[in-house]
């Protein structure tokens, strides 16, 4: 019986594995982008040190999860002083990742959208994330735009002529997934 069990179990998870594909996050050709605006000035920063997964259901032909990770440390703005004032005001030794999660995850067409977890400077939020998909049999392209709010995150403004920065920056984001052959 004991044995039965145990063939059992391996043939339950080895067709559990076989339906699920998973899609790594290209380094080389994904970016994470973010624009600030003041009522002087504007600017923006980028992030090309991403790592994540999509994990697919071939069997239910639907996305079951993503997972993205960052640091932030990694934005580049061009401008070291902007840059480290940055790191300053995320206090990115007591908070370095960005991350963000989903399990919820609707297909349509060309379209589609995560309904996740985003945690940033210590602060775990809800974040539903609209994106167009273009995908081929070992690539998976994912591109939009979306806005955070730094209050919401707990990060302190700074101000400039007496007037603080906005409170939402704009994500803008290309990321690309290769296939992993199992």
């Amino acid at each position: 019986m004991r044995q039965f069990l145990l063939f059992s179990f391996f043939i339950i998870a080895n067709q559990i594995y076989s339906q699920s594909v998973k899609w790594s996050l290209n380094t080389d050709k994904s970016f994470i982008s973010y624009d600030g605006e003041h009522f002087l000035h504007s600017w923006s920063g980028k992030n090309d040190k991403i790592r994540g997964v999509i994990i697919e259901n071939t069997e239910e032909d639907k996305f079951k999860q993503i997972a993205l990770a960052m640091f932030a440390k990694d934005f580049d703005s061009g401008n070291g002083n902007r840059d480290s004032n940055m790191m300053e005001l995320l206090e990115v030794i007591n908070f370095p990742k960005i991350e963000y999660y989903s399990n919820k995850i609707l297909l349509v067409k060309d379209k589609i959208s995560f309904s996740g977890n985003l945690n940033f400077h210590g602060i775990s939020k809800d974040l539903s994330i609209n994106s167009e998909i273009k995908k081929t049999d070992n690539k998976i392209i994912l591109s939009g735009e979306f806005k955070v709010s730094l209050v919401d995150h707990d990060v302190q403004l700074p101000t400039f002529m007496m007037r603080s920065i906005e409170e939402d920056i704009l994500i803008k984001y290309q990321l690309l997934f290769n296939k992993i052959d199992n």
